[in-house]
């Protein structure tokens, strides 16, 4: 785990791009404060990039064959896929509460774009479409790799935003703020649950075909 956190935050290359990636939102949020620009970023961007660690470690594991080399110590194949997802799980937290967190008390306190029950309600769904997401990218990064597994992250990136525009045109986003907290708690926490279930014994069954 300390390897793949090293990885994603201490080589340069990545470090950039992950500074890059904050304050492009930072920038988009100071540039454009609304409700829309809130959600974009917030519920759909931020809780895409949860899945980096697992994406930087892959790249170099490729590279170095390191993969190969972690086989030989004593651990498990379960107690590898086990930490790599946990690591996801760890860096969508610090996202969420160094960067999603932030701009919506902004947004709330601050430009008074949204009353404090939007605020909530936005987060929340935040945080609950990390859950879901962070198994479907796990899972496909683990089965395609780091170039396959980009490209299907960066399709469904782009996928989730033309639907949000798509979304926000046809109904709009009073509407879909008008949705009661309790509702997308209850159903966004059952399908998050099941994907999680669903998505650690793909990436365990993945895993243990990749390194039979």
């Amino acid at each position: 785990m300390l390897k793949d956190f090293y990885e994603t935050f201490c080589i340069k290359k990545n470090l950039l791009g992950f500074v890059f990636s904050i304050l492009l939102y930072c920038f988009i949020f100071f540039l454009m404060p609304s409700e829309y620009i809130i959600i974009l970023i917030v519920a759909l961007s931020v809780p895409m990039i949860g899945v980096s660690p697992l994406q930087y470690s892959i790249e170099r594991d490729e590279i170095s064959k390191f993969d190969q080399i972690l086989l030989t110590y004593p651990i498990s194949k379960k107690q590898i896929v086990i930490t790599k997802i946990l690591e996801t799980y760890i860096f969508n937290a610090i996202c969420q509460l160094m960067l999603s967190l932030p701009i919506i008390l902004m947004s709330v306190y601050g430009y008074r774009i949204l009353d404090l029950q939007e605020g909530l309600l936005i987060f929340s769904v935040g945080i609950i479409f990390s859950l879901i997401m962070l198994p479907i990218n796990n899972a496909g990064f683990m089965a395609f790799g780091n170039k396959k597994g980009t490209i299907m992250y960066v399709v469904l990136l782009v996928a989730f935003v033309i639907g949000f525009i798509t979304l926000n045109f046809v109904v709009g986003i009073e509407l879909l703020l008008l949705i009661p907290l309790n509702n997308w708690l209850l159903y966004g926490s059952i399908l998050a649950f099941i994907l999680n279930i669903l998505g650690y014994f793909a990436c365990l069954k993945i895993y243990e075909i990749k390194h039979s």
